[in-house]
């Protein structure tokens, strides 16, 4: 990787994406749990949600992979975590 996108902002870039699709899942499901607990409507909405996230939190791992070895030079590595991310894709809506 060329020097201004060094291997510690990228593993940094990488771990700040997975802590912040791990925490907004907690708060969704904490949030939607105290929601369905209390009886109000959104409740299962925010259950939904929570899981979605959690759920969409590797692919977005997946973008930053591919942001972050495109911007340092490692256009082979980029364009594999790009069919992985297609894969994840085609994976989901089947």
């Amino acid at each position: 990787m060329e020097e201004s996108f060094s291997q510690k902002k990228f593993t940094g870039l990488i771990q700040r994406t997975l802590l912040a699709g791990v925490f907004l899942s907690a708060f969704l499901l904490f949030l939607g749990f105290a929601f369905a607990v209390s009886g109000a409507p959104y409740g299962q909405e925010l259950l939904r949600a929570g899981i979605l996230a959690l759920l969409l939190t590797p692919a977005a791992r997946v973008v930053m992979l591919i942001y972050g070895y495109w911007r340092g030079g490692e256009f082979y590595f980029a364009l594999a975590s790009f069919v992985v991310l297609a894969l994840l894709a085609v994976s989901a809506l089947v």
